[in-house]
């Protein structure tokens, strides 16, 4: 199993269980405990179940694939959100030998394919989601701009960047 797919089954058992206990506890306010207690589970596994096979799909793989020649240049890639004002696009970020290229799947508002050359990028900063979830890297650019993204395994993303940009 590689390491995206672990990834990708972690976040989608988090997300079922974050799911059924918010879920659930509506549930209990308005129908009591015990109707919360059967269908706070079986909501959050079916959640859980609809999040991976969305992830999965052929179309959002096809949505967010780069160009065939660009293919051979992917250095790392993954799942990731793109903050754009105050939507958390999903997509995949792609690492490249001379940039990092996010493409945006269809099922967002804000669709969009989006650059930033290894050149700009200053500074490479960890933070948390929501405050508590320690799955952001914020990109800081040398113009001032900031871009920040919500990836699995922000510390490979990081060490690769950071490996490329002492190189350019």
């Amino acid at each position: 199993m590689t390491a995206d797919t672990k990834a990708k089954l972690k976040n989608t058992v988090i997300a079922a269980l974050f799911f059924a206990i918010i879920f659930g506890t509506i549930e209990a306010f308005i129908y009591g405990i015990a109707y919360a207690a059967v269908a706070a589970p079986i909501a959050g596994i079916l959640f859980g179940l609809f999040m991976y096979l969305f992830v999965n799909s052929r179309k959002v793989k096809q949505q967010t694939a780069l160009t065939e020649e660009d293919q051979d240049g992917v250095i790392y890639s993954g799942a990731a959100n793109h903050f754009k004002n105050a939507e958390a696009v999903g997509g995949k970020l792609y690492l490249l030998t001379d940039r990092l290229e996010f493409k945006s799947h269809g099922f967002n508002i804000q669709n969009h394919a989006f650059n930033i050359y290894l050149t700009e990028i200053k500074e490479l900063v960890f933070y948390k989601t929501l405050g508590m979830v320690p799955n952001g890297l914020q990109i800081v650019l040398y113009n001032g701009e900031m871009e920040k993204f919500v990836v699995n395994n922000r510390e490979i993303w990081k060490a690769e960047i950071e490996k490329l940009t002492k190189m350019v």
